[in-house]
């Protein structure tokens, strides 16, 4: 029998129906949420070798103020940060004006890129005329509140196994000594915040060397309201000797030391501890 029913147009594109754009969207969030660790590790990765680039300019510069100081480490006056006078950021006596000779020099209102850390999220220090993210060793970058002459590449035996910088919290000193680490760094290690500059990248921090190469340097893991850790992990104390007990919480040296802080330790009226 014959019918007048309509023939289907085959050739008309089927409309989604409200189950299938659902389950779409629940795989496309699938993926998303698959493929986002991944990306912000990627992301993590690249700001950590931007950092270790930046590094290896400033241990560049190093080496260019070496040979032209008759192999002297930078050496004046200790940089403190704010201000525009002795000790300050712009004090041409201190390490980043002196270096900053060899990296292009400064304009008297720009921020010199090479000091920055692209991981930092914290707004800029107030009364520095610009940040600085990186710090000195003050064993090694000597300055005249410490000694009378600067420390030389030939008293440090080893050069590349002594850091030379490290990252640090915006407002902090730009240069410390062992004991600076020790506390209040690392005795407040897993007192909130804690030190967030010193492991601002993946639990770990960029360094430069004492003979200009740069390293990236694991930390211990922040953990609130833990006693503080022993030591820095990769980051040592001294080279030729465990660290006396009574020197407080960096105790000893982790087996995996990459870097460390000075040769040995001395009494403040013994010189250098390097000599």
């Amino acid at each position: 029998m014959k019918t007048n029913l309509p023939v289907p147009d085959r050739t008309r594109s089927r409309a989604f129906t409200l189950i299938e754009l659902l389950v779409v969207i629940a795989i496309i969030s699938i993926l998303a949420a698959m493929l986002l660790p991944a990306l912000s590790n990627a992301k993590a990765k690249g700001k950590r070798i931007q950092c270790l680039n930046q590094c290896k300019q400033i241990g560049l510069a190093s080496l260019m103020y070496r040979d032209e100081y008759n192999d002297s480490y930078p050496f004046g006056n200790r940089c403190r940060g704010p201000g525009t006078g002795p000790q300050s950021v712009v004090d041409p006596y201190a390490w980043p004006m002196q270096l900053l000779e060899y990296m292009g020099g400064r304009r008297s209102t720009n921020q010199p890129p090479i000091f920055l850390c692209s991981s930092v999220t914290e707004p800029p220090v107030a009364g520095w005329e610009f940040q600085v993210h990186f710090q000195a060793n003050r064993h090694l970058l000597s300055d005249v509140d410490d000694r009378d002459r600067p420390i030389t590449g030939s008293m440090v035996r080893k050069t590349s196994i002594y850091w030379m910088f490290i990252e640090k919290d915006p407002g902090a000193f730009c240069n410390v000594r062992a004991g600076g680490l020790e506390n209040p760094v690392l005795a407040a290690w897993n007192v909130p915040p804690g030190s967030p500059g010193y492991r601002r990248h993946e639990n770990g921090m960029t360094a430069v060397a004492a003979d200009g190469h740069a390293e990236y340097l694991k930390t211990p893991p922040y953990q609130p309201g833990r006693p503080p850790p022993n030591n820095f992990l990769e980051l040592g104390d001294c080279s030729d000797q465990a660290n006396p007990a009574a020197h407080g919480v960096w105790t000893q040296n982790h087996p995996r030391t990459k870097l460390y802080t000075r040769r040995r330790v001395i009494a403040p009226d013994q010189g250098s501890a390097f000599d």
